[in-house]
């Protein structure tokens, strides 16, 4: 804290990003600089550097809310989208093209393709850009690059805690990550509220920040313990707090917690830079750095232009991106902690971060300088024709129409069904979760395991029914449709009573079947020895009586929520069935 205060005064007089100011100086109080004199201890380092990250980006959460995030413009996704493949790319070639492994090269050009958003926002605010076209466009792409680059760290931690001798699978840490972000974003919004209701209501700001800060390192542990990142955890929770009306309140009490250990991660990062290795790798360093502020201003630029800007927003936008940040270090990170990925791309980005904070202030004036070197070397036939196409996307952009039609009952039904899968899916996840730490405990406080086993998988049954009869009606509607359509067509128009026995009787069958199969699954991933026994029989009955009188308000909580927080309903409310006689089909 003293390099960094000390950093941080130098850096503010001389109007450089406090950034570039906290790595030199991690780097010179580090443990490879002046013989360890001040810091020895890599390791603590290391759990200083991670604690700072998580407060780091669950601030980040905070700020953004996943509102914001799921309502973020279509273009500015494009935007994001076409700089990040570009970078990623770029990165992987340049890197293949020093001679690094491939692993290695997906690092490097995952940590190219993210910028700073405490620079960004930082410089955009000091040069009262922040509300412009400019500021509103570079903030959209920086909630994509950071939800993008919190799945990404969530991937690369998962893949870096795998054994490095057998076959790294991506998709399985990709499933997990998803299940973990749709579990921590339904249950988090469900409860969250509640809870920082029940600490405002307290009237205490201690209460308040020190519950926030629970919550976030809560989910962030939640997070580690199924193999992820502790930072996703936390992002993910600070996006569901951002949503709360106590967004305001929140963000104001943790900004000097925010800047205590951003201070303290950056710090740390530049501890961790060996420099004995900056000589050796001052000339790799240079060639990353070059192509990081070509690369980053060309893919932001055409990225904006595609969709519909003129020309001098879009180089507006491209000249203010090229700064690497909080998330290009911990992906460099995260890549020093898998023995697969080669021991120079720490220290290389790190040297970037620090040549391309150096650079920063000048490329984001310079708009107007490549600008005029750009319009000398087009031809007019070329300005001509890159004009005609930015008018005519703004103007296909402009002429769409901004509402959407009501989907079809059918489409409803699936949606509904779709829901009803999740939330069942969910609970199952949560059970499971409960039912780990539960035994564990009791076997410490000498409880038996097999009952607390008992009572959770009879309270996972019981929040399931709710869901499961919501998909036995939409599934029984839309199979009594095809049966009477099958039997018109056959000519059996008499027997149309059948048709719907027959159907309602097949989709019984089928949940009931699918319902034994999951318990089953259930027993196996809550392994319980003796449920017949009569203590068992009895905890398991109490756990069903007392679930089932909250079973159906639960399942409604959890479908409005659901609804509200992945699809953007307005409320949750249940469609209505499928007509039987499919007569809305062909008029809806």
């Amino acid at each position: 804290m003293v390099a960094a205060a000390a950093a941080l005064i130098l850096f503010r007089l001389i109007r450089q990003p406090p950034i570039l100011g906290y790595l030199l100086a991690g780097m010179l109080v580090g443990p490879f600089a002046l013989q360890g004199r001040f810091v020895s201890d890599t390791e603590t380092v290391s759990l200083v550097a991670e604690v700072g990250l998580v407060v780091l980006l669950f601030a980040i959460g905070v700020e953004f809310g996943w509102e914001r995030i799921r309502k973020i413009g279509f273009r500015v996704v494009l935007i994001g989208a076409v700089e990040i493949a570009a970078m990623i790319s770029l990165g992987y070639y340049l890197g293949r093209a020093l001679g690094w492994t491939p692993a290695t090269s997906v690092y490097l050009g995952a940590a190219l393709a993210f910028s700073s958003s405490a620079v960004l926002v930082q410089m955009l605010r000091e040069n009262g850009q922040l509300m412009s076209l400019r500021g509103q466009l570079i903030v959209g792409i920086l909630v994509v690059e950071d939800f993008v680059a919190v799945v990404l760290l969530a991937v690369f931690s998962g893949y870096a805690n795998q054994e490095s001798g057998g076959a790294v699978q991506v998709w399985p840490i990709v499933i997990k990550m998803t299940v973990f972000a749709v579990g921590a974003l339904v249950f988090g919004t469900l409860l969250a509220p509640r809870l920082m209701d029940l600490l405002d209501y307290l009237k205490s700001r201690e209460t308040l920040l020190i519950g926030s800060l629970g919550m976030c390192f809560g989910v962030g542990l939640l997070a580690r313990e199924m193999g992820l990142s502790a930072g996703a955890g936390a992002f993910l929770i600070g996006t569901v707090l951002g949503d709360t009306r106590h967004r305001d309140q929140i963000a104001r009490l943790i900004s000097p917690v925010r800047d205590v250990f951003a201070a303290l991660f950056f710090v740390s990062i530049g501890m961790l830079v060996n420099m004995g290795d900056v000589p050796e790798l001052f000339g790799t360093s240079l060639i990353v750095t070059g192509v990081l502020l070509i690369g980053k201003i060309l893919a932001a630029t055409v990225g904006t232009f595609m969709t519909g800007h003129d020309g001098e927003t879009s180089l507006r936008v491209g000249t203010a991106m090229p700064q690497l940040g909080e998330f290009s270090l911990a992906i460099a990170r995260s890549g020093s902690e898998h023995a697969a990925v080669g021991s120079q791309l720490y220290p290389v980005v790190t040297i970037s971060t620090v040549m391309s904070s150096f650079l920063y202030p000048l490329i984001f004036s310079s708009h107007r300088v490549i600008g005029s070197l750009v319009g000398r070397l087009m031809t007019s036939r070329v300005k001509i024709g890159a004009t005609a196409f930015s008018s005519a996307i703004a103007t296909a952009r402009r002429s769409m129409a901004p509402a959407k039609p009501a989907p079809h009952k059918f489409v409803r039904g699936v949606r509904s069904a779709a829901v009803s899968f999740g939330i069942i899916g969910l609970v199952i996840v949560a059970g499971v979760l409960i039912s780990n730490a539960g035994t564990s405990l009791a076997g410490d406080i000498g409880i038996s395991e097999d009952l607390v086993g008992a009572a959770v998988i009879a309270a996972v049954v019981t929040l399931a029914v709710p869901a499961a009869i919501v998909i036995w009606r939409l599934l029984s509607d839309l199979g009594t449709i095809f049966a009477r359509r099958a039997f018109i067509l056959f000519h059996m128009t008499k027997r149309l009573n059948a048709a719907d026995a027959i159907s309602v009787g097949a989709v019984s069958i089928f949940m009931m079947i699918t319902g034994v199969w999951l318990v089953t699954q259930l027993l196996q991933m809550m392994p319980v020895d003796d449920l017949t026994s009569p203590v068992s029989a009895l905890v398991m009955a109490l756990s069903v009586a007392s679930t089932a009188t909250l079973a159906m308000k639960i399942h409604s909580q959890m479908d409005r929520t659901f609804r509200r927080t992945l699809l953007g309903d307005a409320a949750g409310e249940e469609p209505p069935s499928i007509p039987a006689d499919g007569s809305a089909s062909a008029g809806d």
